[in-house]
């Protein structure tokens, strides 16, 4: 069986797996590396919350699981059983906001109730305690006191369907991944909530910045003219930058290159290149004067770097993201199509939340999202792409569940692209601190004829130094390409064979309640903005909200290499990718290929 059986039978009930994967400690208590000894009855549970020797506590992972039914056979040898003690999930998909930041994250709530429990599979020493734990306590009142640093755990949501003979089969369920957020209860009534929150809460300003906010300090005033000077960094900020080939440091507002570093403990003096910049910036720092205590701020250059670079650096390196759920290899082929040149400048000078910097990075034609099922974050841009889905039509769709709604908010007539920083120190919201300003503007829309109104949105943006003026003006015209005419927005409710679709795709959708100007239902392309399974006994569904795309103006691609082929004699994935000569009459009075695709637009 597989899930996709399983859930088209009639009547089926969805059943819920929670597992949350806490830490323990691999170590046994007395024995080495362990030096803990105290009364037999007194001993830790093996988690670091209850050590008794915390230097030489030695990290594992365990799984707890919990269910709205009874399942066996699911647990490994010597865990604790599956707890049938989960009275509801619920779960709130990932929106995208294209060019708005990184949408609405994905989160989930799992409602629990309380229990006893003899702490079979749970506590190592169960006999040497010196109390009955199925008398003394509650499981979530005494899990909570064990396991103090549960925030931020993993916690898999598993839904699916017991085989017919109720036994559980892997592959009879689905997974999405989250992380433990909050635990709230247990309430007199005994319920317990878990709250989770998809990967990118590790993003998050307050969880995570770069650069990291340095405890250095100035020894003694300086002058102005001085290049050698004494530090205090306890911490070692600046020094552990400086071993990175991060060599830049701020004091106060000046900007200083060290060239040279030498001491130990925490002691340093510093070489430095006085009021200076990368050679990216076309503004200027001046030496100044600076007082004993100052902080020595260490920052982070980026310089020439790839976008999908850039994002991997701060979500692994910085936020501490598992590599696991970033398909890099799949962001590759997102900027190869078109990016290749979006190549990112900036100095960090003081510590910016990860969160700040990847919504930054969305205003420059890129998507970024979380995706609950495939366990990944994704990354596309809003140039136009192939269809990642079949195309559907009313038969698809079901009965009644069709809502179309023109977005007028979304619509944008100029876009002012403010590039070329002055200076990391400027604040980043006024034009005069920037060089350049792009402006794309569709005036025929703006016009009388048409939309009669100026929409302008404003980018400010502290990536594209002043001498990519080509990569402004490409970020310009493309989104304005795609954000002129209002946005078409789609509710839609599919059945469960067309699950595939999910956030982010790009999917062809026809139906009766989006007519062309003759009044016949035609197909036009959409981005899937969010995708919300929903589960009732016998009627698992699947509610979407798509949003119109620029596609439906023709097709884009890139300028190919002279080594392509005719393009009948090419292959499907050059087709895709590279644009070819049309014909400008195919035959039937329409330009195109002999195929009848339709010829290629440039972007």
């Amino acid at each position: 069986m597989t899930y996709a059986t399983q859930k088209a039978k009639s009547g089926q009930e969805p059943v819920y797996i929670v597992e949350l994967k806490l830490d323990k400690c691999t170590n046994t208590y007395g024995s080495a590396p362990c030096t803990a000894s105290g009364p037999a009855g007194l001993k830790c549970f093996n988690t670091f919350g209850t050590c008794q020797d915390q230097a030489n506590y030695t990290k594992g992972t365990k799984i707890i699981r919990f269910s709205s039914t009874r399942v066996d056979g699911i647990q490994a040898a010597g865990d604790p059983p599956t707890f049938p003690v989960v009275t509801g999930v619920s779960t709130a998909p990932t929106q995208l906001t294209p060019g708005k930041g990184l949408g609405v994250r994905s989160t989930c709530n799992v409602s629990l109730m309380d229990f006893p429990w003899t702490d079979v599979g749970l506590d190592p020493y169960l006999s040497d305690r010196t109390y009955n734990p199925q008398e003394q306590g509650s499981f979530f009142s005494k899990l909570q006191a064990r396991e103090r640093y549960m925030e931020g755990r993993k916690m898999t949501i598993k839904t699916g369907y017991l085989a017919d003979d109720g036994t559980y089969d892997a592959s009879n369920f689905i997974e999405r991944v989250y992380f433990i957020d909050t635990i709230s209860g247990p309430s007199a009534n005994g319920a317990v909530t878990i709250k989770g929150k998809d990967i990118l809460k590790f993003a998050d300003s307050e969880k995570a910045q770069l650069p990291t906010q340095s405890q250095a300090v100035l020894d003694t005033d300086i002058t102005a003219a001085a290049t050698s000077f004494a530090i205090t960094d306890p911490e070692d900020n600046v020094k552990a930058a400086y071993d990175a080939g991060q060599t830049y440091i701020r004091i106060d507002d000046e900007i200083m290159d060290i060239t040279n570093l030498t001491g130990s403990g925490g002691a340093y003096t510093l070489m430095v290149t006085r009021g200076t910049l990368p050679s990216f910036y076309n503004g200027t720092n001046t030496a100044d004067n600076h007082g004993e205590g100052a902080t020595v701020q260490n920052c982070h250059l980026f310089e020439d770097e790839a976008i999908d670079d850039i994002v991997y650096y701060l979500l692994n390196t910085v936020a501490g993201i598992d590599a696991s759920y970033l398909p890099t290899s799949d962001w590759a082929d997102v900027i190869a199509f078109g990016l290749q040149s979006y190549l990112f400048s900036a100095l960090l000078t003081e510590p910016e939340g990860v969160k700040k910097l990847l919504e930054e990075i969305t205003q420059h034609t890129i998507l970024l999202w979380y995706d609950e099922r495939a366990q990944e974050v994704k990354m596309d841009s809003i140039l136009n792409r192939t269809p990642t889905i079949e195309g559907l039509d009313d038969d698809d769709i079901k009965a009644d569940s069709v809502s179309v709604t023109r977005d007028d908010k979304e619509r944008v007539s100029q876009l002012w692209f403010a590039f070329g920083h002055r200076s990391p120190v400027l604040e980043m919201d006024e034009l005069k601190h920037f060089s350049s300003v792009n402006v794309t503007a569709d005036l025929t829309l703006e016009g009388e004829n048409a939309y009669n109104l100026k929409k302008v949105k404003r980018v400010f943006s502290r990536w594209v130094p002043a001498d990519l003026g080509a990569v402004a003006s490409e970020i310009t015209n493309r989104f304005v390409n795609y954000y002129k005419e209002t946005k078409t927005s789609i509710s839609l409710t599919l059945v469960p064979k067309d699950d595939d679709t999910w956030t982010g795709d790009i999917i062809d959708v026809a139906t009766r309640q989006r007519q062309d100007q003759f009044g016949a239902s035609r197909s036009y392309s959409y981005r899937v903005l969010t995708a919300n399974e929903v589960l009732i006994p016998g009627a698992v569904s699947y509610k979407y909200v798509i949003q119109s795309t620029d596609r439906d103006a023709g097709r884009y691609a890139l300028i190919g290499p002279n080594t392509l082929n005719d393009y009948d004699a090419e292959s499907d994935a050059n087709k895709l990718r590279y644009a070819f000569i049309a014909y400008s009459d195919r035959g039937d009075g329409e330009p195109g290929f002999p195929t009848t695709d339709e010829p290629y637009l440039i972007q």
